[in-house]
């Protein structure tokens, strides 16, 4: 996994090796899951997602609640205010 911070967002890229480990780690095993083995870039600005890409191709048939599963595991700390998972913990 790499990340570039901005100072309004960042970019995360996961490898294929990163999103087939996150998908099959034990106790926490994502069944059907549409990123495990892909390459996942993803763009996160203050106003959301601003970018997608699975592979190296913009996608937006990825689904929702794995994204949010697999950004929210990866994400560092300094930069969970910006993705919507955390915004119930701000309040």
């Amino acid at each position: 996994m790499r990340i570039s911070k901005r100072d309004n967002g960042y970019t995360m890229w996961l490898s294929a090796r990163d999103t087939h480990a996150w998908a099959n780690k034990s106790g926490a095993v994502w069944p059907c899951s549409q990123l495990a083995g892909r390459r996942l870039v993803v763009t996160v600005e203050r106003n959301g997602l601003c970018g997608l890409a699975r592979d190296g191709h913009q996608t937006g048939s990825v689904s929702e609640s794995e994204l949010i599963a697999i950004v929210t595991d990866y994400l560092p700390k300094g930069l969970r205010h910006l993705w919507p998972s955390y915004e119930a913990e701000a309040a």
